[in-house]
Parts: structure tokens; C-alpha cells; sequence
């Protein structure tokens, strides 16, 4: 029986200056979209026992933005102090527990996070 493939996110970036680039790679909503994907890919790659997780395809660049395992807890503290600033304390919950069992018993840090 075939796995059935998540779909993933294909985002095609133009821009005529690199301050178009530097102001859509700055903006709130362009870092909230690339973290819930990689959320989503995370818990994803969790429940099928991936290494790795490809968040997202940039076909004009021919490229694709993919997380290795041993950089999910990194990405998910990332996207903790991301809501942390939204005050989405219920998302900030839900990210909590996820780094949890991506860090495994006794692997918090100093914060608990």
C-alpha cells in the first residue's frame, strides 16, 4: 500500500529589489505562514516517522525549504516566542507540548520550553 504524501506548500517569490525580498521576509504575516507550515509539516513528520520535513516548494527557484528532525525543537521555540509576541498563549500551549514530545522526557531547557 502507497503513503499517502502530504501536500506541500508551493510558494513562488518574485520581487525587482532585494528590499521587496528583505520586506516580504520581514513581515508578520509571511513569518506566520512559513511557521504554521512548518508546524503542521513537523507534527506531520512526527506521526510518520520522518527524518526530515519538507515545509515548502519555491518552484521558480527550483528549490524547497526542508527541516531536519534534529532541528524541530529549534524551529518549534522559534515559532513559541513567534506567538509568545502574537500574546496566542493558547497556541504558545499547544507549541509547548508539541517540543515536548519532539525534545522526549528530560530534555527541557533552562525555561522549560
Amino acid at each position: 500500500m502507497k503513503e499517502e504524501q502530504r501536500e506541500v506548500l508551493s510558494i513562488e517569490i518574485q520581487y525587482d529589489y532585494t528590499e521587496e525580498l528583505e520586506e516580504l521576509v520581514g513581515s508578520e504575516d509571511f513569518t506566520q505562514l512559513i511557521l504554521d507550515e512548518a508546524i503542521s509539516t513537523i507534527e506531520y513528520a512526527l506521526d510518520k516517522e520522518h527524518k526530515s520535513a519538507r515545509v515548502c516548494y519555491i518552484p521558480n527557484l527550483e528549490s524547497s525549504v526542508v527541516i531536519e528532525k534534529r532541528n524541530f525543537s529549534k524551529i518549534l521555540g522559534t515559532a513559541i516566542r513567534f506567538y509568545e509576541g502574537q500574546e496566542n498563549y493558547t497556541k504558545c500551549a499547544e507549541l509547548v507540548k508539541l517540543k515536548n514530545k519532539v525534545d522526549g522526557p528530560g530534555k527541557r531547557n533552562k525555561k522549560g520550553n
